[in-house]
Order: C-alpha cells, then sequence, then structure tokens
C-alpha cells in the first residue's frame, strides 16, 4: 500500500513538472475557481496569473464571478490587469455607476493610483461593480489597483438604508412620471412610484386596487433598458427583479419626446440610499 501511495505521489509531481515543462497555461474562470476551492492560496494564484507565459481566457463578466464567489481583491485586480482593453466602439461605453465618470476624471487627469485608491476608502461608498462598468474602467485605463479599492468597498448584496457608506433613506420621496409595464396583452398603467424607507411602492394614477408595494432590500436586481444612441445610450426604463418573486417594469412616461429624468431619477435615488443593491448592466430595448 505504502509503495501504490508512494508511486500515485511521484505521479502527480511527475504531471505538474510535464504542466511546467510544457510552458504556456490558459486560465480559465472555473480553473481558478478551482484552485481557489481546493485551497491555493491568493498569492499562489496571483503568481499564477501575474506569468507572462499563462494567457487569460476571461472577459470583464468574470471577474464579477470571481468577486461573487469570495475571491480575494488581490486575484480580481491580478486577472483584470491583464485582461485586453475593450475594442474602441463609435459609441462610447457608458457606466451604470454614473459616479465612475467623476473618477476616471480623476485618473485621466495624472493623479496616481495610489491617492485615488485612498480616496475611494476614505469616500465611505460602496460599489458594485458591473460588467459594464468594468469595461467602461477598462476602456478608460483604470489602473488594477483602483479597481481593488472599488471593489473593497463590498458591493453585492443587499443592504438596509443607514449601513456605513449609505445615508439614510428619506420618510418619503415620490417619483412621478412613471407607466408601469404590463405583462404580455396587458395595458400599461400611468402612476408614481413612492420610497418610504426601506419600501418601494407604486401608487396607481387610475385605480388604487392596482397599487402594491415590496421591500428594496428584497430586490434581487435592479437594472435599466437603454437605446444605443450617440453621444450616449438613452436609458428609458428602470426594472426591478424580486428575490424568488415577481419582476416589474417602469418606463418614463415622456420617452417617446425623448426624456428619461423620472427613470435616472429613480436610479440615482437608490444607488445613493442603497449602494449594496445588485445593479445589474442595461440590456437594450
Amino acid at each position: 500500500m505504502k509503495r501504490v501511495v508512494s508511486g500515485s505521489l511521484l505521479g502527480v509531481a511527475l504531471l505538474a513538472l510535464s504542466v511546467m515543462a510544457a510552458g504556456a497555461e490558459e486560465l480559465t474562470v472555473n480553473s481558478i475557481l478551482t484552485s481557489y476551492k481546493a485551497g491555493a492560496p491568493a498569492d499562489g494564484i496571483v503568481a499564477m496569473v501575474n506569468n507572462p507565459a499563462n494567457s487569460i481566457a476571461m472577459t470583464a463578466g468574470d471577474l464579477v464571478t470571481l468577486r461573487d464567489a469570495g475571491l480575494p481583491e488581490a486575484v480580481i485586480a491580478a486577472v483584470y490587469a491583464r485582461l485586453p482593453a475593450p475594442t474602441p466602439t463609435s459609441v462610447p461605453l457608458v457606466p451604470d455607476d454614473t459616479r465612475l465618470v467623476d473618477l476616471v476624471q480623476l485618473v485621466k487627469s495624472g493623479i496616481s493610483a495610489s491617492i485615488i485608491a485612498e480616496q475611494v476608502k476614505q469616500s465611505g461608498q460602496a460599489y458594485n461593480l458591473s460588467v459594464n462598468d468594468l469595461l467602461y474602467l477598462k476602456q478608460n485605463g483604470a489602473p488594477e489597483l483602483t479597481i481593488a479599492a472599488l471593489m473593497a468597498t463590498g458591493g453585492g448584496a443587499s443592504a438596509a438604508p443607514g449601513t456605513a457608506g449609505a445615508p439614510t433613506a428619506p420618510t418619503e420621496m415620490v417619483f412621478d412620471g412613471l407607466l408601469m409595464k404590463a405583462t404580455f396583452m396587458g395595458k400599461n398603467r400611468p402612476g408614481s412610484l413612492v420610497m418610504q424607507g426601506d419600501t418601494l411602492a407604486w401608487v396607481d394614477s387610475h385605480d388604487s386596487d392596482k397599487n402594491f408595494s415590496f421591500k428594496i432590500t428584497g430586490v434581487e436586481k435592479v437594472w435599466l433598458t437603454c437605446q444605443a444612441q450617440a453621444p450616449e445610450n438613452f436609458c428609458y426604463q428602470i426594472n426591478f427583479q424580486i428575490v424568488k418573486g415577481d419582476r416589474y417594469r417602469f418606463q418614463d412616461v415622456n420617452r417617446k419626446s425623448g426624456s428619461n429624468a423620472a427613470v435616472l431619477k429613480v436610479m440615482d435615488a437608490l444607488r445613493t440610499y442603497f449602494p449594496r443593491l445588485a445593479f445589474g448592466a442595461p440590456d437594450n430595448g
């Protein structure tokens, strides 16, 4: 038995040596997750990612997967640094989190990455970077130290108002000028959304029996629906996916005249008072 075990260990060692001798290795999100779950130390994974002989077969979306799986920020930052910059398009990328526009301006101003990272830490704000946010930062040359600082603020799970980094939501905040999108064969209904603490209520303009409410902390994901146009996308609808529940969609009532102020007002309030909500990448309408 001892001889068999020794032989097995020798075989594993020889296999490892043969992989090293073969040179390049393609790293995927699955291979990194497997290594992490097997107990590989963070610095070992970082060294593997930083090895120029290895190629990185991952996208910005995989960074979100790694973050949600609990991998250390050092690993995520190392992968981010190896990702190729997105191919320039005729329509510049627009981040889901509008705060990143100011941050990119700091990056382009020449301020060092360490100072920007420290400013992010001291701001007390939480960031939950979407795939679109990561692509925007990559396209605009944000360094990995900045990305690590943003991710370390702890975005992801929903949080109640008043938690660290989030101001307390107002007693009542009304968002007029909205249409609730109906399900198949239904009719869109005008009305307002009313934020009361951690509750969001729909107030129907025509029929109070259609009113309802849901807990913001029970939202699985919130995202915008946008129409691609220059110089930036026109986002006219906000969507809510309730955890193990319904999906609600609210459009700006003035969409056809080119206004989306009502929808953006709702999104800005959610980002301000509930920064740990899962903000997803916008989809195209």
